[in-house]
């Protein structure tokens, strides 16, 4: 089998073929002990019967009790090294991890407070990177890991992910592209339009549509040395039959919820405001994860991880909590085959074998089956080693 990383919530995870371990991010670690420090030392300005009386005793408890929101978004192979991207109170970096030498430090390659790196992938010293600035959209571009100089290639209302480079070509660059629905303020409504993959020529930048379907979503796109696509296939509305009854209890409601929506309309048309206290920018899906946990916002699509647990686990003991409508696919010369389902990411493997995860286990499989490799807490990106992208510097392209 060859070496995998993979993140495990805000914690590094490397399988050499044998047995996992699971390291920890130096800069999360230093960013909580600064964060104890600070509300330590801070403690004696809010003690004491007096600061009982003025109310800073229950404003220092609230502060004491402030979650840091805290994860690993991407993981890639440079050499014996993992280079991991994160995000952590608003802010986000990429770092390089020596998983061989014990006490080696970690190399810094970028940081900011402004762009979010959601994902990575690595050819040579390029790494092709989601980035994004908003709730809503998002853009790929190139990381150079020498000069931490950050190209952004796309641009638009729309959300481009998960870039990854052609194995034999690095000037050949496929991502996932999906638009932004707003509604008639102009604010995100909480969905996008079905995601296609695209193919973008990093010589002449030129995009062009790869893969594409009305009915169903393509996002994740990795490419194996004989050229097949894999990619994780889910539908772009969830299967639901009709329900007289409900639709009747509802009715009020749904008139309720019209009238509501013309005035706002009529509003925003009239007096240039709007009735609600939303951004014009719309609300940050990412922070659905905040205000309930057993939501995620994941690759464009709001996930209810306990029911769809609850559902797997009926079926399955080795159950995952996304949704068994994601499925891994491969796109080659014979058609569409679906590998497995339940699925949010994966890592191909030289002897054609496939790393997968349904975020609460990572499995194996090739032409002998399925191995459960590993059990992990959140679990939503793998990386093996780097297929080599041709000698080209991308970057400097």
């Amino acid at each position: 089998m060859e070496k995998l990383c993979f993140a495990d919530g805000e914690k590094i995870g490397v399988f050499d073929g044998d047995r996992v371990s699971l390291y920890e991010s130096e800069y999360l670690l230093r960013y909580r002990e600064y964060a104890e420090t600070r509300t330590k030392n801070d403690e004696w300005k809010f003690g004491g019967e007096g600061a009982r009386f003025r109310g800073d005793y229950e404003l220092y408890s609230a502060r004491r009790e402030e979650m840091i929101d805290a994860a690993i978004n991407g993981v890639a192979w440079d050499g014996g090294k993992v280079v991991y991207a994160f995000s952590v109170n608003g802010s986000s970096g990429v770092y390089r991890k020596d998983v061989c030498e014990k006490n080696a430090r970690e190399e810094h390659i970028f940081t900011s407070s402004e762009e979010e790196i959601l994902s990575v992938g690595c050819a040579g010293e390029t790494l092709a990177v989601t980035v994004r600035r908003d709730g809503a959209t998002a853009s790929v571009g190139l990381l150079d890991m020498r000069s931490s100089e950050l190209k952004t290639l796309t641009e638009g209302d729309s959300r481009d992910a998960d870039p990854c480079f052609f194995p034999s070509d690095a000037n050949l660059l496929y991502f996932d592209s999906a638009g932004v629905g707003r509604n008639a303020q102009g604010e995100f409504a909480g969905r996008y339009a079905p995601a296609v993959i695209c193919e973008l020529n990093l010589t002449t930048l030129e995009i062009k549509e790869y893969k594409s379907d009305k009915k169903f979503a393509y996002v994740k796109p990795k490419f194996a040395q004989n050229g097949e696509l894999y990619c994780i296939k889910r539908p772009e509305t969830a299967e639901r039959g009709s329900n007289v009854f409900l639709d009747i209890l509802l009715f009020p409601f749904r008139i309720l919820k019209a009238i509501f929506g013309f005035l706002q309309a009529f509003v925003a048309l009239f007096g240039h405001t709007s009735l609600t206290s939303a951004p014009a920018g719309g609300e940050n899906p990412a922070r659905g994860k905040k205000s309930d946990p057993r939501k995620l916002f994941l690759d464009g699509a709001l996930i209810d991880a306990e029911k769809e647990y609850k559902r797997n686990a009926k079926k399955n003991k080795e159950a995952g909590f996304i949704p068994a409508s994601w499925k891994l696919v491969r796109l080659g010369e014979g058609g569409e085959q679906t590998l497995r389902s339940g699925v949010c990411d994966f890592a191909l493997c030289r002897d054609g074998g496939v790393y997968c995860t349904d975020g609460k286990h990572i499995f194996y499989i090739n032409g002998d089956g399925c191995k459960k490799i590993a059990d992990t807490d959140r679990c939503f990106c793998l990386a093996t080693e780097s297929f080599s992208a041709g000698e080209e510097d991308p970057f400097s392209l």
